[in-house]
């Protein structure tokens, strides 16, 4: 799961400290992993980033729902916070 560090909490230095010590993934599986997903992704397009979040991220789409359109940009930027 993501953490979110925000640099005016209190405890920032400790828990920035606790991020950069933990153990980092640097297995070529990894690696072997990421590669065979982008070269996915440069072949079949769309298709793969939709069979891709089916089998990671466990949510159902088509090709049309993956585009964003410059209103919904502009209204996820307004609503992100500014850390």
């Amino acid at each position: 799961m993501a953490e979110r560090l925000t640099t005016s909490a209190g405890d920032f230095e400790s828990r920035f400290a606790a991020f950069l010590s933990r153990k980092r993934e640097t297995s070529v599986d990894v690696d072997t992993t990421v590669r065979e997903i982008v070269a996915d992704v440069r072949a079949r397009g769309d298709a793969a980033l939709v069979a891709l979040t089916a089998k990671f991220d466990h949510v159902e789409l088509d090709a049309a729902s993956l585009r964003v359109s410059a209103a919904e940009i502009d209204t996820a930027v307004a609503a992100s916070p500014v850390d």
